[in-house]
């Protein structure tokens, strides 16, 4: 098969690299998945990315079109939120995708939203790769909001509900990251493949002693808002009791877009520091000695939870955080569901080394299981029976 007959049209919102959020990462790992069953990726998307981003994911000889999109007028900013789209419709996206569509081996949609454009794929058969029931995550964060913050994160949720409704029996397969997220889409799915989330090796490789620090480490993407106000609660409720019961202590906050409220917050506090982006994070989770994972909202699986477990640190985190990979409380690592009970495990396994150590052998093999070649098995299978590939040995 020739290049042009082993194309697979990728539609993302995002150009998944550098893998910047768990978003990007899963979607640039179900890529390389793709390749390696034989397709080769025609990335679609109207994200810039970082500079260079492009040209090193060209170099893989896959195809990445940046396209260009005109300024939106308020009347069709109006027309998406009568039509309830979450985000805009984008006519040059749609434009190519109906003409790549028809000399595609198929076509995958990276979240709902870039689903919009299925009137365009024709007959082609088509993957829908959900991160979460985005509609539930959405809910969540309207419970935690006030005011006019409330009313739009009801709105989005609603109008999130609409477009999952929509796109998720029209697709040949469903992607989803979670047991139970599998059981929601099979109401209305023709086909639901559960592919879990994964770890890189990198993480492995982390020496398993712990350091002498007291570095309490949260890291995420500040523009997913569940992580913005889990932190935002961390340091309002949990933090100072923390500070206090370990004077030596420091909460190290690495990741991009954090908000300015946050911001000022983190400023404000006694021993807290805000890193921004980490382009090396497993060197940050070596220095650091417990991770904890203050969420609150949000659905399907958090990769923050299984990469800490691989690099074989203690974790601490809320039933949210760590729900939906067979982590259990008191062998696997720390559950509490308010600020305060975050804060006071943190401090305990701070103050223990040997059950510290204990809990991250346990976690450590509990994330072998989530090793990227072997969460993405299910998508892999299902590519080569789409693209004729025989796996090799």
């Amino acid at each position: 098969m020739s290049p042009i007959d082993r194309r697979v049209v990728v539609v993302s919102a995002v150009l998944p690299h550098p893998p910047i959020s768990g978003a990007h990462k899963r979607t640039l790992r179900l890529i390389e998945a793709i390749a390696r069953a034989g397709g080769v990726p025609h990335l679609l998307t109207a994200d810039r990315g970082e500079p260079g981003a492009a040209q090193e994911l060209r170099a893989r000889e896959w195809v990445v079109e940046l396209l260009a999109q005109a300024p939106r007028s308020p009347t069709a900013r109006l027309r998406q939120h009568l039509a309830r789209l979450p985000s805009p419709y984008l006519s040059a996206v749609a434009a190519r995708l109906r003409e790549l569509a028809p000399r595609s081996v198929f076509v995958q949609f990276e979240h709902a939203q870039s689903a919009y454009y299925w009137g365009t794929i024709g007959g082609a058969r088509s993957v829908l790769s959900l991160h979460n029931v985005d509609s539930q995550m959405l809910a969540t964060v309207a419970r935690e909001s006030h005011g006019l913050a409330k009313l739009r994160a009801l709105n989005r949720a609603l109008a999130m509900r609409s477009v999952e409704r929509r796109a998720v029996p029209r697709a040949d397969v469903v992607l989803a990251v979670s047991e139970r997220d599998c059981r929601h889409f099979a109401r209305n799915a023709r086909q639901v493949v559960h592919v879990p989330n994964g770890i890189d090796d990198a993480f492995f490789a982390i020496p398993a002693s712990l350091p002498d620090t007291e570095d309490v480490l949260f890291f995420g993407h500040f523009g997913y808002r569940p992580n913005e106000l889990g932190v935002m609660r961390l340091l309002h409720e949990g933090w100072p009791r923390l500070a206090a019961l370990r004077p030596r202590a420091r909460l190290l906050l690495a990741g991009s877009s954090m908000p300015q409220r946050l911001a000022q917050a983190a400023a404000s506090a006694e021993r807290v520091v805000a890193l921004g982006f980490v382009s090396d994070l497993p060197s940050l989770l070596m220095r650091s000695r417990v991770v904890l994972i203050p969420i609150w909202q949000g659905g399907g699986t958090r990769l923050k939870a299984l990469e800490s477990l691989a690099a074989g640190r203690p974790l601490v985190g809320t039933s949210l955080g760590v729900e939906e990979i067979g982590f259990v409380h008191a062998r696997h690592g720390l559950v509490a569901n308010d600020a305060a009970g975050l804060a006071e495990h943190a401090a305990a396994l701070l103050a223990d080394r040997t059950r510290s150590e204990g809990l991250a052998r346990a976690g450590r093999e509990l994330a072998e299981r989530y090793r990227w070649r072997r969460a993405l098995e299910p998508a892999e299978q299902l590519y080569r029976g789409w693209l004729g590939v025989t796996a090799q040995s």
